[in-house]
Parts: C-alpha cells; structure tokens; sequence
C-alpha cells in the first residue's frame, strides 16, 4: 500500500464519482479505477458499493475513511516538522554565556528568540569564556554569548554588542565624587581587580593595554571569574575596577560608576564551531544580531 493510494481513496470518498475524482487527482478514470480494485484486494474488503449510477461507502469503507485521512495528516504533520526543524525553528539549542552579558545582550536576546522560535528547547548555561570556548570546541554548547576567543581555531563568530568600559570606585573615593569622565592615569596608583588572564584573556588584555597606553601598568590586587564579584569587592573598598557599563545596571551597593576619558571599548560576539550542524544555530546567530542592535550602542 502506497500513501498515493490513500489519497485516490480519500479523494473518491469525498466526491463519490469516479469521473470527478479523477478530474481532482490529475489522472484519467480506468487508472483510478485500477488503482482502487488494487487496494480493496490488497486489504481484503469492499470500500465502495458500485452501481451504474452511484457510488457509495461500505461500513470498511467508512471506517478506512477515517484512518486513511489521520494517516495522511500525521504524514503532512511530519513533513512540515521535518522542514521546520530543517530551518531551525524546533528542536534543541544549548546556549552559553559570560556572566557580564547576564546585564547586557542576553536577556533581550533570549527573550526574542524564546518568543520567535517557541519550538526550540533552550538550554541556558553560565561560565567563564576559556571554558565557553572549549565547551562549543568540543561540542558540548552549541553557541557561547562571550568575548571574541583568543583561539578561533575551527570556530566562527559574529560581534552583536560593543559597549565602553567604564571605572568603578568604591563609594567614598575622591573621585567618586566627581562627576565629568575620569582619565585611567589618574588610577596609576590604585590596586585593581580585575578577571585572571587565564579565565579571560580577552578582557584582561583590553584593560591591561589601556592602562598602559596611558602610561602605566596596572598594580592588580586581586583576580576572581565574575564582574558582578568584582563589583561587589570595590564596594568593599578593595579596589578599583574597569568593568563594562552595563554593569551599572546591578546596583551595587557603595560603588560608583565613572566613565573614562577615550574608554576602550569591548565586544561580545556569538560564536559557535564550524563543524556543528544544529540548524537552530543560524537562527539564533541571526536573532542575536537582530536584537543585540536594537541596544543603545555604547558610545
């Protein structure tokens, strides 16, 4: 049995003429007629009572009715799942990302995708950016929300977001109390905290140039994974930071955010290994950017 036979059948039950039925099907009559016998030979039973002037449903016939049509809806429904996972609107997508965007790009793209894509399950998962890259190296994450990767090695990226980096003092520092931007060498003689190389690289060597294309290296204190650590150690009069602006959005408590004079600017990219062939990527990918752009751009 052929589902093509199933449709003849469902067609022919509808019209109940072969003339007309066939007319639908795009074939001539003796072949559907054919085609029919075949098919009531096939499974043993009468469907159609068949006289020179009508053609009517046995009680199989109305009975195969009903389960020819739920077979070829459940094929139709099968088709249009295939293509829609095919195109990457269902199906499964692990997503990992750096703590810092946690106040910037993720949750607006999250909330877009999750609302476009209904069909897809995502899978949200937090880590530094060294393990994010090794994550969807190796396949274990299929997109990382982070900064652009010291090893690209096998790996593409698009930026989505740039914003400035910004100065955060604890609460009662002078310059806390000023309010126009601060130039990094005023901080010359402070201790910072900052994320480990090792952790970061990224945002490390962006904070570390700019310090020193301002004339000095930075003294560095301390070192932990997270902004939002990091923050929360300079309201307790441990340091200073250069942390993005975005982290301003946390409100942490005695801190202060200042910007800075010519602020280095930092990027967030989606990236995601060459080689993985989940096609939810692409529409995650081209969501990201999407939406990422409708943020204030950091300026």
């Amino acid at each position: 049995m052929e589902l093509r036979h199933l449709h003849y059948f469902v067609v022919l039950a509808e019209t109940l003429h072969f003339a007309r039925a066939a007319e639908r099907l795009h074939i001539s009559q003796p072949p559907l007629s054919r085609q029919i016998a075949l098919l009531e030979e096939e499974l043993g039973v009468v469907l159609l009572h068949r006289t020179r002037r009508s053609v009517r449903l046995s009680a199989a016939g109305e009975r195969f009715l009903l389960d020819a049509r739920e077979i070829l809806a459940s094929v139709e429904r099968a088709r249009r799942n295939a293509l829609t996972a095919s195109l990457g609107h269902s199906g499964s997508l692990s997503v990992g990302f750096m703590f810092a965007t946690a106040y910037s790009v993720l949750p607006p793209i999250t909330r877009a995708y999750t609302s476009e894509f209904p069909g897809v399950d995502v899978h949200l998962t937090e880590s530094i950016p060294r393990l994010l890259t090794q994550a969807v190296r190796e396949g274990n994450t299929d997109v990382a929300i982070m900064y652009p990767p010291e090893d690209a090695e096998g790996l593409e990226t698009r930026t989505v977001f740039r914003e400035p980096l910004v100065v955060a003092l604890p609460a009662e520092h002078a310059l806390a109390r000023r309010s126009g931007a601060i130039d990094a060498a005023e901080l010359r003689n402070e201790s910072f905290l900052i994320s480990p190389r090792q952790a970061a690289p990224y945002i490390y060597d962006s904070i570390v140039s700019h310090c020193q294309r301002c004339g000095f290296t930075p003294k560095i204190r301390l070192e932990t994974n997270y902004q939002q650590t990091i923050v929360n150690l300079v309201g307790q009069g441990l340091g200073v930071a250069l942390v993005h602006r975005s982290m301003k959005t946390a409100r942490p408590l005695r801190v202060k955010f200042r910007p800075l004079v010519e602020p280095p600017f930092v990027e967030v990219n989606v990236t995601w290994n060459r080689l993985n062939r989940n096609p939810c990527i692409q529409t995650f990918v081209e969501l990201a950017q999407r939406s990422a752009a409708e943020l204030a751009p950091g300026a």
